[in-house]
This record gives structure tokens, C-alpha cells and sequence, in this order.
């Protein structure tokens, strides 16, 4: 895998993905105007664009991962979780990463399986009206 810098996530979800994510116009402003704290990379499978992930750094060494998602013509082959394997090693590697936290929207239960797939472990749960999700964490 290779993962390249970017301004702005060029992948193509299914519409019923695209409530999951922010808006990709609200993910290249996130971008803009935060440089010293967000890193965005388009994910690239040879020449072939297969995902993007957005991460932000919130203390030293330690990264949520804000948007992540897999082209809608590569999901269920398993290369998410290959990616996000790849990715936190990548992470690790060149930017000192030694702790990632992440959500997901409570009943994602795919979301679910792919990050504990690769290691991450639920923290708490935040079930109010306005909010549903499961918060995560990956201790590299």
C-alpha cells in the first residue's frame, strides 16, 4: 500500500456509506484549515485508488482517526483492514505514532469488525440524543 498525501478525499462511497463520513466538502476545509494538526492520505493499491484516511494529531504521538473509508469497488475484499494494518505501521514508522483512537456510529457493526480486526479495542460507549457511537482505541 501506498499512502500519499492529500487535499481532499477523491473515493466514491455507496449512498448509504456517505452519512458515516463528514461531507467531502467538510473534509478538504478540515484539511485547509488545520495543517499543523491533520494529515489526510489518498490509500493506493499499486496505481489504483482504493481508500483515503484523515488523522489528526491531538497530543504527541497520539492520532484520532478521524475519516476513514474504502472505495466503493474495493470494499468486502478485505482490503480495509489491510490498510489500516499498513497504515498504523506506516504511522508508527515515519511519524513516531504510539496511540490511535477512533468512533463509529453504534450499529456499524462492519466498521466494528475492521477495527477490531486489526486491534482496536472499545473504551466506552456515548449513547445520548443527539449521539451514538463507540469509541475505540489502538495502543501501537
Amino acid at each position: 500500500m501506498i499512502f500519499s498525501e492529500s487535499k481532499e478525499m477523491k473515493i466514491r462511497l455507496r449512498s448509504d456509506q456517505t452519512k458515516m463520513l463528514s461531507t467531502k466538502e467538510a473534509i478538504k476545509t478540515i484539511i485547509k484549515e488545520n495543517p499543523d494538526t491533520v494529515m489526510a492520505f489518498d490509500i493506493y493499491e499499486g496505481d489504483e485508488l482504493i481508500g483515503f484516511v484523515l488523522v489528526r494529531c491531538f497530543e504527541e504521538q497520539k492520532y484520532f482517526l478521524w475519516e476513514y473509508a474504502i472505495d466503493m469497488d474495493h470494499q468486502n475484499q478485505h482490503k480495509g483492514t489491510k490498510a489500516l494494518k499498513e497504515f498504523i505501521s506506516y504511522m508508527k514508522k515515519d511519524h513516531g505514532a504510539k496511540e490511535f483512537t477512533t468512533t463509529y456510529i453504534y450499529g456499524n457493526d462492519h466498521a466494528k469488525h475492521v477495527y477490531e480486526t486489526v486491534g482496536f479495542v472499545e473504551t466506552d460507549v456515548v449513547d445520548e440524543p443527539d449521539c451514538h457511537e463507540v469509541n475505540m482505541a489502538y495502543y501501537v
